[in-house]
C-alpha cells in the first residue's frame, strides 16, 4: 500500500504571521494594457495615483481596493500598518 493514512487525530498547525515592510513591491495590473507595474506598499497605503510603466496610464487606487488586498495578504499570512 503507497497511499498515506490519515492521521485520527488532526493537529492543529500554528500560524505564522509576517509583518511587511512599506517597501515592500506588490505587482499591480494596469486595466488598459494588462502588464503588471510593482508599486511600494507604501505608495499604496497612501493612495497615490499609479502610472503604468509599459503604457503610461494613469489610475487610483480605491479604498476597496487597499482593503481587498489587505484582506488577501492576511489569509497568506502577510500583515502591514495603515
Amino acid at each position: 500500500m503507497n497511499q498515506p493514512l490519515r492521521s485520527k487525530s488532526q493537529q492543529q498547525q500554528s500560524q505564522v504571521s509576517t509583518i511587511l515592510s512599506g517597501q515592500v513591491m506588490i505587482p499591480i495590473s494596469c486595466d488598459h494594457c494588462r502588464h503588471d507595474t510593482d508599486i511600494s506598499l507604501q505608495q499604496l497605503k497612501q493612495q497615490h495615483p499609479i502610472l503604468c510603466e509599459h503604457c503610461y496610464e494613469v489610475r487610483d487606487f480605491s479604498d476597496a481596493e487597499l482593503k481587498l488586498t489587505r484582506m488577501l495578504l492576511a489569509e497568506a499570512g502577510y500583515h502591514f500598518a495603515l
